[in-house]
């Protein structure tokens, strides 16, 4: 009772009275040690390297097994990478020398690249033979096994009569590494109960660092520009989407159904920042993929972000958009004054603007900016999504952008951000001036969140199965002057436009874009040119205090390919690292340093 009295005071909650609480241990935000609480043990009974001592005197083994699995386990990161050269026999048969190599050939990513490496090749034979292919969709995952190593078996016997009993994992003792726990952990993170808590209790908190929620009835165009657009503030507009028929219609399994009529014959592409490809699947196998066990599921589980599914006039996109209209007239693409301005450029030739969003529990997006300058909204449909949003200049911890924001060394992986730098990010909820606090919320399904062009965001889905979201990219008064500067000065940054034959090319976007503001706002376009400078700190920001007291970047991350239908920026060519012991680590993006290889990152877990 002592506690609930306490927790009520936050109400009218300060930041000391938080931070006393947080000493106090009161749950009003989670620490760190509440994500380590891991859902399920390794599947393979691998454990943290400071287990073994402890555990050594009670356990036994031959000395030979013994000499390999200790030998095996100092170099473990190389060994990985060694393995990750391996074909499926060759994985069978080394999984059979000793009991480390058992558990480090069973590593979920191995057969995940398999999958999508075997899928690759069958995409280059179709694009090769055309309609002449002989399996045209054996680029497809039509269906999905229990794990991905059944699903790669799977499609080796393709065409065979012959049936395989699925893998099941042996959890082997005296297996100790602690990167191949460290994925583990990232892969099965606890979800805190302070992420989950219905959302009378969030506003009864009135926590300084949440995101404005706004029932929609309250929120009218007027107030809807002036308080936040054109502030450029986040907020959650609180059950806008409530009514949508796609929420009515595609928000429980058992409408699943429904999903599955209206996406026959289509196939939707899927990636993650920690996978080598893309994956097409069909959403009977993709739902089966999203209800794995979560022992099974990868560290970054494919994101099914696809730009076709919500096509105008389609069937799902009826489902949607004339509801979006009457409940967010501000949204409505067709009112007067117009808010999406690059719907002037006519529908195919615009950059991408709408994507279908799905996923698996913890799966998501790691902290981005939305492209080209350009705000969106973000309608949860089935499943709660927890939003971390960093202001425009002020880039979150461990993530790096370079001087000209066109690339961003950062950790790839959601799991591995929050072990890294949860602490941090606390202490600039707790400590940071008001204008480089970052914000947080839930957005519940039937809520739907505006995210300002500039600010840093990642996304974390919570439910278990599939969680589905409907998001849209666009360009308003209010962002109008920066989009323009940002056409023109960085077309290497431009995005969605560049891999569809009838689009507006980059070096065309600026000039076409111009002359078509010049027919229907003209009034508009000579405001928006006649601001010399940027208005968001994303893009023309100093050095905040905050940021100079982390030091420079020491380490190199090569870039890596950002893909045309994701809003994540690409990842950095020549970043610095922080010399702090935490921002050192870059979550295998690939990093080089001039002398070594940074340190693992590892726990001191003890059972």
């Amino acid at each position: 009772m002592v506690v609930t009295k306490k927790r009520a005071r936050f109400d009218t909650a300060s930041l000391d009275s938080i931070e006393k609480a947080q000493k106090r241990r009161l749950p009003i935000l989670p620490d760190v040690e509440d994500f380590m609480a891991l859902e399920v043990p390794h599947p393979y009974g691998i454990l943290p390297c400071g287990n073994q001592f402890p555990l050594s005197s009670s356990f036994s083994v031959n000395g030979v097994v013994l000499a390999s699995t200790f030998l095996l386990s100092r170099h473990e990161e190389v060994c990985h990478q060694i393995l990750s050269f391996c074909d499926g026999p060759d994985l069978a048969r080394l999984a059979q020398c000793c009991r480390f190599l058992y558990a480090a050939c069973h590593q979920l990513e191995l057969w995940r690249d398999l999958v999508l490496r075997y899928l690759a090749s069958a995409q280059v034979n179709k694009d090769n033979h055309g309609s002449d292919a002989r399996n045209i969709k054996d680029y497809v995952l039509q269906t999905m096994q229990p794990t991905w190593k059944d699903t790669y078996v799977q499609l080796m016997k393709r065409g065979s009569s012959t049936t395989t009993a699925p893998h099941v994992p042996i959890a082997v003792p005296g297996v100790y590494s602690d990167y191949y726990y460290r994925l583990h952990s990232c892969r099965t993170f606890c979800i805190p109960k302070q992420w989950l808590e219905p959302q009378d209790v969030q506003k009864k908190k009135n926590l300084p660092f949440s995101v404005p929620c706004i029932p929609f009835s309250e929120m009218t165009a007027r107030r809807f520009y002036n308080d936040f657009e054109n502030a450029n503030c986040p907020v959650v507009v609180g059950q806008a989407a409530s009514q949508w028929q796609a929420s009515l219609k595609w928000n429980t399994e058992d409408n699943d159904s429904y999903l599955m009529q209206q996406m026959d014959g289509h196939d939707f592409r899927a990636t993650s920042g920690a996978a080598p490809l893309s994956a097409q699947f069909t959403f009977p196998a993709y739902r089966q993929y999203c209800h794995w066990d979560p022992a099974v599921l990868e560290e970054a589980p494919l994101y099914l972000f696809d730009r076709t599914a919500l096509q105008p006039n389609s069937r799902l996109w009826k489902d949607f958009h004339p509801d979006l209209q009457l409940a967010c007239p501000y949204w409505d693409s067709t009112a007067c004054p117009q808010h999406d301005l690059f719907a002037l450029l006519g529908e195919g030739r615009r950059p991408d603007h709408t994507w279908l969003i799905m996923g698996p529990k913890r799966s998501g997006s790691v902290f981005h900016m939305d492209p080209n300058a350009t705000h969106a909204w973000n309608a949860a449909i089935r499943g709660r999504k927890r939003w971390i949003f960093y202001p425009p200049g002020f880039p979150p911890p461990g993530v790096h952008p370079s001087a000209d924001a066109d690339s961003v060394a950062l950790p790839l992986t959601v799991g591995e951000w929050i072990f890294q730098f949860w602490p941090e990010h606390v202490d600039r909820l707790l400590h940071a001036p008001q204008e480089e606090r970052p914000l947080e919320c839930t957005a519940f399904p039937g809520d739907v969140v505006f995210v300002p062009h500039g600010w840093w965001h990642m996304v974390i889905n919570l439910d278990e199965g599939l969680n589905i979201a409907i998001t849209h990219n666009y360009v308003s008064q209010s962002n109008l002057p920066n989009v323009l500067k940002f056409l023109n000065e960085k077309q290497d940054q431009i995005s969605g436009c560049r891999d569809r034959v009838e689009s507006i090319k980059p070096h065309e976007l600026y000039d076409t874009f111009i002359k078509s503001l010049q027919q229907h706002h003209n009034s508009w376009l000579e405001e928006a040119l006649a601001v010399p400078q940027w208005t968001c700190r994303a893009w023309n920001a100093p050095t905040s205090p905050t940021t100079r007291a982390r030091g420079k970047v020491s380490q190199v991350a090569k870039r890596r390919n950002c893909s045309e239908q994701s809003t994540a920026p690409t990842l950095a060519s020549e970043q610095p690292s922080s010399s702090t012991s935490n921002t050192s680590i870059m979550a295998r993006a690939k990093l080089v340093t001039e002398k070594d290889e940074p340190n693992s990152f590892s726990f001191s877990f003890s059972f």
